[in-house]
């Protein structure tokens, strides 16, 4: 943390203290990078971004029915590893029957033969995330509505104006009355 005594801050400080916070952003990142991959080596992954970006990998119809545990080696070996994947019963079936595709996935990924063999731990996945619900809107006053009906108006394509009043309503909705 920067302690700042000056009084009166000038241009040139109130830049330095811009420049600051983006490094302190930038240093947050590194280090988050330099915490969470000594965590995933431990696991068997030689990089966060396998456990992070599983969905763009598999695909996000089987990235909700499994998450990636470990990438086993033997020892002294990089490559032909065994993956282990966590599941739900009723998906693990279906990843067993799916086994050369997922693994030809996952391979393509590192861009080598990185797994050669699928293991499946059967245990109930963690609930995935719930989507926040929207914001509750209010219902605009007629005064609203002629000002935002008559922004729309001078507007050529009735869908776009049509889209546009719905998305002006769902801004103005959002505000306090005024």
């Amino acid at each position: 943390m920067v302690q700042r005594t000056a009084v009166h801050q000038g241009p040139e400080t109130i830049a330095a203290i811009g420049t600051e916070r983006r490094r302190a952003t930038a240093a947050v990142s590194r280090l988050l990078t330099k915490l969470l991959t000594p965590a995933a080596r431990q696991r068997g992954f030689a990089a966060v971004a396998v456990i992070e970006e599983w969905p763009a990998i598999v695909g996000p119809d089987l990235a909700r029915r499994c998450h990636p545990v470990r990438l086993a080696f033997r020892p002294g070996s990089k490559t032909g590893g065994t993956l282990v994947l966590q599941a739900a019963g009723g998906a693990a079936l279906e990843l067993q029957h799916s086994t050369p595709q997922l693994l030809e996935r996952v391979n393509d990924y590192f861009g080598f033969r990185a797994a050669a063999r699928l293991q499946l731990l059967q245990m109930p996945l963690r609930p995935a995330k719930a989507a926040p619900a929207a914001p509750p809107t209010r219902p605009l006053t007629d005064a609203e509505e002629a000002v935002l009906a008559a922004g729309v108006a001078g507007i050529g394509d009735s869908e776009l104006g049509a889209a546009l009043a719905a998305l002006g309503r769902s801004i103005k909705g959002r505000q306090a009355a005024g």
